[in-house]
């Protein structure tokens, strides 16, 4: 019995390996793809295309992009995920609203990412559970 739990074990590991993996080279590939102009951002209409356009023109783009490249850099380093996945958490659910509300034809691909990030979240859960963890106050000097 223990060898199967091993070895579901070790199966998960690396799923989430390659999961973490995939996503970082996703922002990667998009936040490079934004700077060097080999990835367009897709035609789009009405407020959706006024949003992208605002976004541009005010920096915000450049910003976000920038965070991305950074989060997928430190997602690549097992040590660092945890934070990493904190910092592309926000882009992520925008990504997912944005799509949701704005551009639903890539629905698939909204909801695909934010599983993706919330697998990647539980499979960390306990580094993000000492964030909530109480501590004795009286130790503290």
């Amino acid at each position: 019995m223990k060898s199967y739990i091993k070895k579901g074990e070790f199966i998960l590991k690396k799923v989430s390996l390659v999961l973490r993996y995939l996503f970082a080279i996703f922002y990667v590939y998009s936040a490079l793809g934004y700077f060097f102009g080999f990835m367009p951002l897709p035609p789009m209409t009405g407020m959706a295309q006024q949003l992208i356009d605002a976004e541009v023109a005010s920096g915000l783009m450049t910003f976000v992009k920038i965070t991305e490249l950074v989060g997928s850099i430190l997602l690549f380093s097992d040590l660092l995920a945890p934070l990493a996945l904190a910092v592309l958490a926000p882009i992520t659910i925008n990504i997912l609203f944005f799509i949701l509300v704005l551009n639903p034809s890539l629905t698939v691909l909204g909801v695909v990412m934010f599983l993706v990030h919330l697998v990647l979240v539980l499979n960390y859960r306990e580094r993000f559970m000492l964030l909530f963890r109480k501590t004795d106050s009286s130790k503290r000097s």
